[in-house]
């Protein structure tokens, strides 16, 4: 009689049978296909990789740090800006600015001294989180010679 061993047991059994007479392994049953979870962790990881890159090359070539001169001497204001691809400076002529706006809150509860130009350009001056900067915003348009615009954007409960 020939026998077949059981994936089960490891038994022999009768070639014809059904089942394992020991540990009643179905030999008509179809077992599952195995999922190759290498396939998905390599998946998982080159993702992992492409995102941390990503954020890499953002931290590297994105701006570090702004700054804004306000100079009388040239009568001009002055944009230094730096990056991990290098560093820009922008020159904004007094002639060419309308006005100087300061805006007390909003949404933000800030306060910013705003140098706008005639061309709708607008070079946030000063920024404050919690400072009021008015003293600061009338000096800044008496040294440029222009117009004072105060924009007050404070919402209450009731709005």
């Amino acid at each position: 009689m020939e026998t077949k061993e059981c994936p089960s047991c490891y038994a022999d059994v009768p070639t014809v049978a059904s089942r394992c007479k020991h540990c009643f392994h179905d030999f008509n049953e179809v077992p599952p296909k195995k999922s190759n979870n290498l396939v998905g962790l390599l998946v998982l990881l080159v993702v992992l990789v492409a995102i941390g890159s990503g954020t890499f090359w953002y931290a590297s070539n994105g701006m570090k740090s702004e700054r804004i001169l306000v100079d009388a001497a040239t009568q001009s204001i002055v944009v230094t800006r730096t990056s991990g691809s290098g560093t820009t400076t922008e020159r904004v002529e007094f002639s060419d600015i309308e006005k100087v706006e300061y805006i007390l809150g909003g949404e933000t509860k800030t306060f910013e001294i705003v140098a706008v130009t005639a061309q709708g350009g607008r070079y946030i001056i000063q920024a404050s989180g919690d400072k009021p900067l008015k003293g600061h915003a009338e000096h800044i348009a008496s040294v440029i010679d222009k117009p004072l615009v105060e924009i007050r954007n404070i919402t209450t409960f009731g709005d």
